[in-house]
């Protein structure tokens, strides 16, 4: 495990980013540009955490709502995973399962991670799981809490990474 300075990563995080701003008012398009493609590599850091963590479901399941059936295949939650912009003005991007439903994503089917929140955390409106139901199971809900585990695995990581390339970012927008 990588040991760090929480209080003077932040504080150099927050000086960059100060400066950053200021620079990214008068950047042009390709300096901005720039600044997109380091903040997707820092993604791809959560993205690849995320994949190694998740572990596909021993068989294809479906969902009934309403009279329809949505079909899960095995590995469709890791194929959702993936990096997008939210806005198209700004260079911030968004890490975690794409789903067509809220954002309006172009996911294919075997792709869209909508059930995502299912497997995260139990839905509040089911209530508390069963404990006859639990003890049933053949297997114990594997993927429970996947994202919160990598968000801690990875942050340290992910700032190393971003300090370093807000750095270099900083020099080549001020040349």
């Amino acid at each position: 495990m990588i040991e760090f300075d929480q209080k003077r990563m932040d504080k150099e995080l927050l000086r960059l980013r100060k400066k950053l701003g200021r620079v990214e008012r008068d950047m042009d398009g390709a300096k901005s540009k720039e600044m997109l493609k380091s903040h997707k590599e820092i993604g791809k850091i959560y993205v690849k955490q995320a994949k190694s963590n998740i572990k596909n479901y021993h068989e294809d399941t479906v969902v009934k709502k309403k009279g329809k059936e949505y079909p899960i295949v095995r590995g469709q939650l890791k194929k959702s995973l993936g990096i997008w912009r939210p806005n198209s003005r700004r260079t911030g991007v968004v890490v975690g399962p794409r789903a067509n439903a809220p954002m309006r994503k172009k996911v294919r089917p075997q792709a869209d991670g909508w059930f995502a929140h299912f497997v995260e955390e139990r839905p509040k409106k089911f209530g508390p799981p069963d404990p006859d139901t639990l003890a049933k199971r053949k297997r114990p809900p594997q993927n429970r809490g996947v994202f919160n585990r990598t968000k801690q695995q990875v942050v340290g990581k992910m700032r190393n990474k971003q300090l370093d390339l807000y750095r270099k970012t900083l020099k080549k927008a001020i040349r």
